[in-house]
């Protein structure tokens, strides 16, 4: 087994035992470890990375509730925050973190969405003092570790804000976990085409396990261990949807639901 299968021999335990921890009480981080913890923040994307005292921040889900959970955590200061796209699940919470924490960095795709709360989160950035980034091909140390941006290589103002995600690759060592935002089949495919995809040892379901999520050459090229659904319990829209249930189920591979065990904890 080479260094990738260790690191993820390790992994796999870690997360299957956090998904049964409460995540009310599941706030320490284990020492010397990258931790990516996706929260349960319902129908939304969150997910807190810390490492070597660093903290980032990718997305916020829908409620302001995020702030008060971050607290929880432990968490006093973010590096940096991410917002993937524009959309209210994962920006809706995003002005509470501002108000309520000290944030050096704010990236997001560029794309404007023009509605109340992105206005009210781009003011907060600009009155803070926050340091606006592009949202270009760059690398961003979080301790040891290191989070590549890929922009969306999907032109055109008319696109989607699903299909405009910020997508990163969060690594360190032979570890690499990929967090896609809501992108889509459009995105995912030109992303491939761009030959952006590594193997992977986590991967976040794209846009909460919808069917319009799953592109299989993209999977076939990642090759995931742990695929991590972001999902509220019982939500309008079927998520996940079945056929990407049936896409990410394959031998050797875990899947975890945040709606059917909270916090979902990789270390």
């Amino acid at each position: 087994m080479g260094d990738r299968g260790c690191a993820v021999a390790i992994l796999l335990v870690l997360a299957l035992g956090a998904a049964t921890i409460n995540p009310a009480t599941a706030t320490a981080q284990l020492p010397g470890t990258l931790e990516l913890r996706f929260l349960d923040v319902g129908q939304g994307d969150a997910i807190l990375i810390r490492n070597g005292g660093k903290t980032a921040l990718v997305d916020a889900g829908e409620t302001d509730g995020i702030a008060v959970r971050l607290r929880q955590l432990g968490v006093d200061s973010i590096g940096l925050v991410v917002a993937s796209h524009n959309d209210n699940d994962h920006i809706g919470g995003m002005d509470a973190v501002l108000r309520a924490l000290p944030v050096r960095f704010y990236l997001d795709n560029g794309f404007p969405k023009t509605t109340r709360i992105q206005r009210t989160v781009l003011e907060l950035v600009r009155d803070h003092g926050v340091t606006y980034l592009q949202a270009g091909p760059r690398s961003i140390e979080v301790g040891d570790a290191r989070v590549r941006v890929l922009p969306s290589p999907v032109t055109g103002r008319s696109v989607a804000q699903n299909d405009h995600s910020v997508v990163l690759i969060v690594e360190r060592g032979a570890f690499r976990a990929l967090l896609t935002g809501d992108s889509e089949k459009r995105e995912l495919a030109a992303l491939l085409r761009q030959n952006e995809v590594p193997d992977v040892a986590v991967f976040k379901a794209p846009h909460h396990g919808s069917r319009t999520g799953i592109l299989g050459a993209f999977l076939a090229r990642a090759r995931p261990d742990v695929i991590v659904i972001s999902v509220g319990l019982g939500n309008a829209f079927g998520h996940p949807h079945a056929e990407a249930l049936a896409a990410y189920q394959a031998p050797g591979r875990t899947v975890l639901r945040t709606d059917q065990g909270g916090d979902v904890v990789v270390s």
